[in-house]
């Protein structure tokens, strides 16, 4: 078999990084004829791309918008993983998914087509039996009222053996009274991209972030190192005299307070970017995603956090007087602190890292972060204990309540409303 027909054989120029991935295995070939074949194969895909668009759909009555064609993955048992299609890898399976942006259609209309029985999943879940030779049209705005989320990961399963029976594009309707535009020297012109925002009011939050944490590093060292210490966290001293512990609204220590709650409130902003209503705040907050509502929702949910934390410390102080703990008030309190300073910069740091890298993470972050959240609060509770139960001779059985009027009864809520 002669290079050309080689060529002829792969018959789709379009999955040009298929042909690629055959031909560089193939060892028959020289560097030069392999750099040639990519060349003339990158082109004709460019061409085939160029050109493509045309009316699909019903009656092609859909402007094409985009093909869905080389953008299905398979699962991959050995990887544990979805991995691109590839036709000679994977001539066999029935199942195929991809991940539908439909964030980027709104207005726009999903159309399939196929003549074999198959079913539609969305986000592993069945929705449907698909007709066979028969368009199927979903509406992109109603998918994204219901599913509350900016992609969908789509999968059909059934009796397909290879993507090439399957057709999933999306198209905009045909408008029959759409006037001809003409268009002129003065409507092309170069727009600048738009830049959304939430991506301002993400960009500035994390610069004021990093300047909180830079001047508390400068202007109290010590009382940092102790707070961001997770050595110090899990160390239980019987007697601390420093005014880091005992004195805790000290304006240094009530800084480290405001700069938590700064940071759990820009955490929260960045769950609820999403459309999702966490503890209900839909009815506080300011509708809009202008820089300055945004900002705005901001700072009420970081004074929100804020008085949360003042009112723990006046509730400790009542229940621990009814206890006769109050010796252990301000440590418990610093306790609390300190693991979720540790704690909710972590989760800053992977939020911040995930919505450059990976926004499918940060877009899914109330998922996520449940079972972390859920399992630092428990063991949050559990350094509690070990350090009050080391510090005092309560027992156990009063101590143990204590800690569930105080810790254990609040956690519960907070998930009960969470969810």
């Amino acid at each position: 078999m002669n290079f050309y027909q080689k060529y002829i054989q792969l018959q789709n120029p379009a999955r040009f990084t298929e042909s690629c991935r055959i031909l560089c295995l193939d060892k028959q070939y020289s560097f030069f004829q392999s750099l040639v074949f990519l060349i003339i194969t990158s082109l004709l895909s460019f061409s085939n791309n160029s050109f493509a668009k045309g009316t699909v759909g019903p009656s092609n009555s859909f402007y094409l918008v985009h093909d869905y064609h080389d953008d299905w993955q398979v699962y991959d048992e050995p990887y544990k993983a979805y991995v691109p299609y590839v036709r000679e890898l994977h001539k066999d399976y029935n199942s195929f998914s991809l991940f539908c942006d439909i964030e980027n259609y709104k207005t726009y209309k999903i159309l399939y087509y196929s003549s074999k029985e198959n079913y539609l999943f969305i986000n592993a879940s069945l929705q449907q039996k698909l007709p066979v030779n028969q368009w199927l049209v979903l509406d992109v705005d109603s998918l994204q009222n219901v599913y509350k989320k900016t992609k969908l990961f789509i999968t059909i399963y059934g009796t397909n053996t290879n993507v090439d029976e399957l057709m999933l594009y999306v198209g905009n309707p045909k408008s029959t009274s759409q006037a001809v535009i003409e268009l002129s020297e003065s409507l092309l012109t170069i727009i600048p991209r738009e830049i959304s925002s939430f991506q301002n009011f993400f960009v500035i939050g994390i610069f004021l972030l990093v300047c909180a944490y830079a001047f508390l590093y400068n202007y109290q060292p010590k009382s940092f190192e102790r707070f961001f210490s997770p050595k110090d966290l899990l160390t239980i001293s019987l007697r601390d005299d420093t005014f880091v512990v005992n004195k805790p609204f000290d304006l240094g220590n009530l800084l480290f307070v405001i700069n938590l709650s700064f940071t759990i409130g820009f955490i929260f902003m960045l769950i609820i970017i999403e459309k999702n209503d966490l503890f209900s705040t839909s009815t506080i907050l300011q509708e809009g995603e202008t820089l300055g509502v945004l900002f705005s929702n901001f700072l009420v949910i970081t004074s929100i956090i804020f008085g949360a934390y003042i009112f723990k410390y006046v509730s400790l102080m009542i229940l621990s007087n009814l206890y006769r703990l109050d010796k252990i008030i301000n440590i418990h309190f610093f306790k609390i602190i300190q693991a979720s300073s540790i704690f909710f910069l972590i989760v800053l740091i992977v939020l911040t890292y995930s919505t450059i890298s990976i926004p499918e993470i940060t877009k899914n972050a109330e998922k996520y972060l449940f079972l972390p959240v859920s399992i630092f609060f428990i063991g949050r509770l559990a350094l509690l204990y070990f350090t009050i139960n080391k510090m005092t001779s309560l027992k156990n059985l009063y101590l143990f309540s204590y800690l569930c009027i105080v810790e254990l009864i609040p956690l519960i809520v907070g998930i009960r409303f969470a969810l």
